[in-house]
């Protein structure tokens, strides 16, 4: 039988809101950059023809559903009306913000699906099921609140297969400082003050990473069900709080009952994955002060690992769209303009149906 291919992405969107609303306190859209963003964005969605796009950055559901829009738009004017109406996101979800307020909005999350959404759940408010480290050797740690949104669906990956999707977007490293702190400005040379601020940013990075990490493993702990990880992570794949939501590697040393129980609930880098098994040299999503890296994640649990026998499909190839990234710590370096600071990552995973259950 034929394979079924499932392509999803990750989309930082870089402060999608409405023209005339303000955000971070003095930046707004007029209607000509708000126009120039989503033609843009449009393109960006045609060029990775997902079918599911996990978006951050977005403030409001106005102008998701106008991205949405758009991207129908540019399919009729290109293509037919047969495609449009097949490769349409007939679903748009957005998740605002909890912290969001109309005189200082934040960003939360969409997402986009050419697919059903069997179940959606969000996760922000901790209080209930707090994240607690506790005391040892001078350190303890309590996370009540998650600064943006993890939103959680049910999706349907076709061949009667469903699986979860959990898009997220962690603390990034830009340092967090108390309300009032003069070490903000670079100019006041606090290097200590500063550096707690990285400290800050670390922490609250690695509870969100510890939350993510808890959602995943309600989901597929003893559980034959695919499990997608999408978003913005804010650190290399290598790095320990990536390394956090993804899961530990079992120790080659250990007995096969141990690394089992391992492999069950790890998740694995379909970037990682696609470069071992390709000649391609790197992939990066995100350019700061010179530094090439990448940020934004796809994660996969074991259904889609290759080296998994009992795997019901594979990771086909993953394709980072970042042709538009400049370099800006070098000289004369082209502006962004309406484009994201972000690289967008596409995985196109295939669902084997001789080997469902």
């Amino acid at each position: 039988m034929a394979l079924h291919y499932v392509t999803v992405a990750s989309f930082n969107a870089l402060n999608l809101i409405s023209p005339g609303v303000t955000y971070y306190r003095n930046k707004k859209y007029s209607q000509l950059e708000y126009d120039r963003k989503l033609d843009w964005m449009a393109e960006q969605l045609v060029r990775m023809d997902a079918d599911f796009v996990c978006m951050q950055e977005v403030f409001e559901v106005e102008p998701l559903q106008d991205l949405a829009d758009r991207y129908q738009a540019l399919l009729l004017q290109r293509y037919s009306s047969h495609k449009a109406a097949l490769d349409n996101f007939d679903h748009v979800w957005h998740i605002p913000n909890s912290d969001s307020t109309p005189d200082d909005p934040s960003p939360g999350l969409g997402l986009l699906s050419r697919r059903a959404i069997e179940e959606k759940i969000v996760v922000q408010d901790l209080r209930d099921e707090p994240i607690e480290v506790t005391e040892s050797e001078g350190f303890s740690y309590r996370l009540d609140k998650l600064s943006r949104p993890i939103m959680v669906a049910k999706v349907d990956l076709g061949k009667g297969v469903s699986g979860w999707l959990l898009n997220a977007h962690l603390k990034s490293k830009r340092p967090k400082f108390p309300s009032g702190s003069e070490a903000g400005d670079e100019r006041n040379f606090l290097f200590f003050e500063r550096a707690e601020g990285a400290f800050r940013s670390l922490a609250l990075r690695a509870g969100e990473a510890l939350a993510l990490r808890r959602e995943v493993l309600k989901r597929v702990e003893q559980a034959n069900v695919p499990l997608i990880v999408a978003g913005d992570l804010n650190d290399e794949v290598g790095a320990v709080t990536t390394e956090m939501v993804s899961g530990e590697m079992p120790w080659r040393g250990w007995r096969l009952g141990v690394k089992q129980k391992f492999w069950d609930v790890e998740l694995y880098s379909a970037a990682r994955a696609h470069l071992r098994r390709t000649e391609h040299s790197s992939l990066y999503t995100h350019i700061w002060n010179g530094h090439y890296g990448t940020i934004d994640h796809i994660l996969v649990s074991q259904e889609f690992y290759y080296r998994n026998p009992y795997r019901i499909g594979d990771i086909q190839f993953a394709q980072c769209f970042n042709d538009h990234l400049t370099d800006s710590s070098v000289k004369g370096a082209p502006s962004l303009g309406p484009a994201s600071d972000h690289g967008q990552l596409a995985v196109r995973l295939s669902i084997d149906p001789e080997r469902l259950p």
